[in-house]
């Protein structure tokens, strides 16, 4: 049995929390027992957030259960759309750091941390690995897909059909229609966005009970999890098993692996190795993802990699049929939060529909889903979601435009100032430049009639839903002098996905006088946004805040 971390274990540490925690209800039998925390990202204002209040209910009961006390937080949330663009990412670390302060201070023997969207799931897997203790994450479900007119809407649909509405193919009545439809909260967007991708990845890693990733939030299924998360997490804290025997090089591994088989978000190659540094592992993510994207095979076809919904995979068998299919290249050694290794999850696995989860030797591509490519601008790289872009747009070679808000790229895009057969640069969204997301322009490029010739290219994020042209997380970036500054209008850009290049048809010594001379402007505001900037670490490393990047 793990030794309690409880101040109250010496007469003089005893006697005023004692008193205070009698205020609360608690008896001295209950102080003798270990504490779980459990971190809920509930809010009202977040259709990813708004049913989680029963979830940590039903975990806390399995707490007691079990034998522990368990104790709710609230932690920050941001919906990548509904929260304001500059805070989104941002909004990532301060929930690590936020129950790094709850478990830290109040001296917690374990952790139950619940959450759903882009940014949140993540972070919940960076603190569990910071803070290693005895930890469960328990992922809030998927949102069901929308319907309109008999075929399937979800949150892409918005950005897309956004563009169409303006050049009139589509009327303002379907465009409410499409909003009206397209979200029916609550639970995680529908489509193997961000949020969706970092569940399934979780859940490989082993820190989320099995069949957590396609458990709809409307069903009552999340409730049952989240009781049994509750009562496990105990069984960890009695073995004395924390999360840094789960989150291993090997099992991190396993989940990149993964998400080139589900064609995943691009986002994970910010949120995996920010985890990654947090476990203080020592692998290289990027060069993990580039390898992967090689031998791993496409298999799942979800919106925006295919016409499938999160139903639909879960009633194919879910994650543990695909992680069947994969399962020479796993290694199902990987112990599990329900103490078992992903061997023995998976032995009786079962695809029953093929046609959703692809067998190995009929997969939708021979190769996963991102891809990253490297050249004279982007020497680190930048990544593309390969699944998600129509074959003509593979390889390309065009004149660059370069703008440095995604305001002014939209406008250009709607008043009809870029031309077929541009690069699209948007830059300055990195964590040091932005930090940003392109992803509002490129998935209205995607959706006019430019998104067949045109692609974007950013330094910043992207979402899990763009789809078409878009090379993100670009490194180094702009806010940190990277070559990418030399690029201007007219320039010749060239790309081929296939061969895993990106350069514009500069010399080293022009890139070099044009880096020189560019004028590099970084805003660097007040309060938290300003703490982050000076601390923030480089997007392909994981973006993770720390004192080491600060220049004194």
């Amino acid at each position: 049995m793990t030794e309690l971390r409880s101040q109250f274990k010496t007469y003089e540490g005893l006697s005023a929390p004692r008193s205070l925690l009698h205020g609360i209800g608690l008896t001295d039998e209950d102080l003798a027992k270990p504490r779980v925390g459990v971190v809920n990202t509930w809010s009202d204002i977040n259709p990813g957030h708004i049913h989680l209040l029963p979830v940590a209910e039903a975990v806390c009961k399995g707490v007691r259960e079990a034998g522990g006390v368990p104790f709710n937080f609230n932690g920050m949330n941001l919906c990548d759309c509904i929260g304001s663009g500059s805070y989104v990412l941002p909004s990532r670390d301060l929930l690590v750091n936020e129950i790094e302060m709850y478990a830290e201070a109040n001296k917690m023997d374990a952790l139950v941390l619940i959450g759903t969207c882009d940014k949140v799931v993540p972070a919940l897997l960076m603190a569990a690995g910071r803070l290693d203790l005895p930890t469960i994450i328990v992922t809030g479900g998927y949102m069901n897909t929308g319907k309109l007119n008999g075929e399937n809407v979800d949150f892409i649909d918005i950005g897309i059909n956004l563009t169409k509405l303006r050049e009139g193919k589509i009327t303002q009545e379907y465009m409410d229609q499409l909003i009206d439809a397209a979200c029916p909260a609550p639970g995680a967007c529908g489509m193997m966005g961000t949020a969706n991708s970092m569940s399934f990845m979780v859940e490989t890693i082993g820190m989320s009970l099995p069949g957590n990733t396609t458990t709809s939030a409307r069903s009552g299924k999340l409730l049952e999890v989240a009781r049994e998360a509750g009562r496990q997490v105990m069984e960890l804290w009695r073995k004395g098993i924390t999360a840094r025997q789960i989150i291993t090089d090997a099992s991190v591994t396993n989940a990149i692996k993964v998400c080139m088989a589900i064609g995943g978000s691009s986002n994970t190659v910010i949120h995996i190795p920010a985890a990654a540094t947090e476990a203080e592992l020592g692998i290289d993510c990027s060069e993990i993802y580039a390898q992967a994207s090689q031998e791993i095979p496409l298999l799942v076809g979800i919106r925006p990699n295919g016409p499938h919904t999160m139903r639909d995979f879960d009633e194919a068998g879910g994650l543990h049929a695909l992680l069947a299919e994969l399962r020479d290249q796993l290694d199902l050694s990987c112990l599990c939060v329900n103490g078992k290794t992903l061997g023995e999850n998976i032995a009786q696995a079962e695809n029953r529909n093929p046609e959703v989860i692809r067998h190995r030797d009929q997969p939708l591509d021979t190769e996963g889903g991102l891809v990253l490519v490297k050249g004279n601008i982007a020497p680190e790289g930048a990544f593309i979601k390969k699944s998600a872009v129509p074959g003509e747009l593979w390889r390309f070679r065009g004149k660059a435009r370069v703008f440095y808000t995604v305001m002014s790229a939209i406008e250009a895009l709607e008043n009809d100032e870029i031309e077929p057969h541009t690069a699209v640069f948007v830059l300055m969204q990195g964590p040091k430049g932005g930090p940003g997301s392109a992803y509002q322009f490129a998935t209205r490029l995607k959706g006019s009639a430019l998104g067949a010739t045109c692609c974007t290219i950013t330094d910043g994020r992207l979402s899990g839903a763009a789809a078409g042209a878009c090379f993100g997380y670009l490194s180094p970036e702009a806010g940190l002098r990277g070559p990418v500054v030399a690029v201007r209008d007219g320039d010749i850009v060239e790309y081929d996905i296939e061969k895993r290049y990106l350069r514009v048809e500069l010399s080293d010594e022009e890139i070099s006088r044009r880096i020189r001379e560019f004028d590099l402007k970084v805003d660097m505001p007040k309060g938290f946004m300003g703490i982050y900037k000076q601390t923030v670490g480089s997007i392909l490393k994981g973006a993770v805040m720390s004192a080491e990047n600060v220049t004194l």
